[in-house]
């Protein structure tokens, strides 16, 4: 049995853990809100955020999915190993959800590639399909530049340039896999912008090439 006393999350002792997961159980939505805040603070994970994924893994939803990915995304190798038994029972269930989730399919997808071991971090492919921007600095100039993929360009605050999709075909490990997972479930949106965020920008400073995904990744 667990001794949450012992362990800790971004707030201090872990006491309130199985309370918090119990609410959560039942689709209590400020539970959720909670155990993100707690096991996965700003991306960060703790003791507590590993010991509660054989109960993430027990409920299998799609708030369990998301944060799971999380908290091991930020977690180091030990905890794909002794926790393997429930990431594989995760990626099982985070597979099934995905042909079938609309709001959040990019989390969704990002969760996998994490869950899978092919990510290790969270959001960083995703956020620029939920906000529609990535910011990055030109690795030539340094210069603040910002990557727009629903209007097809890179922008500094003086000029911009357009973005050059990635061909899903010529591409391999983790780009094809997005891209094309993305494409197979109809997810037009989310495909595109991957094409994006793998494919190349020019900056508008210096005109130095750059692959996007590289400089998040």
């Amino acid at each position: 049995m667990t001794d949450w006393s012992a362990l800790h999350h971004a707030y201090g002792t872990a006491q309130d853990v199985p309370a918090l997961l119990d609410r959560a159980s039942a689709d209590d939505q400020e539970a959720w809100s909670e155990l993100w805040s707690a096991l996965c603070h700003q991306g960060t994970s703790y003791t507590a955020s590993y010991a509660a994924l054989p109960h993430l893994a027990e409920m299998a939803s799609l708030d369990a999915v998301l944060l799971a990915a999380g908290i091991v995304a930020d977690g180091p190798d030990e905890v794909r190993t002794e926790h393997a038994a429930a990431i594989t029972t995760l990626l099982a269930r985070a597979n099934d959800l995905l042909p079938v989730t609309d709001d959040g399919y990019e989390y969704l997808l990002e969760g996998v590639l994490v869950l899978e071991g092919l990510l290790d971090q969270a959001d960083a492919m995703a956020w620029g399909v939920a906000e529609e921007e990535y910011e990055i600095e030109c690795p030539e100039c340094d210069t603040p530049m910002f990557i727009l993929p629903a209007k097809g360009i890179s922008k500094t605050a003086e000029a911009q340039r357009p973005l050059r999709p990635a061909d899903p075909t010529t591409l391999d490990g983790i780009g094809r896999r997005a891209c094309e997972t993305a494409a197979a479930h109809g997810q037009d949106k989310v495909a595109r912008v991957l094409r994006y965020f793998f494919g190349q920008a020019t900056c508008p400073a210096c005109d130095a090439g750059l692959t996007v995904s590289a400089e998040l990744l």
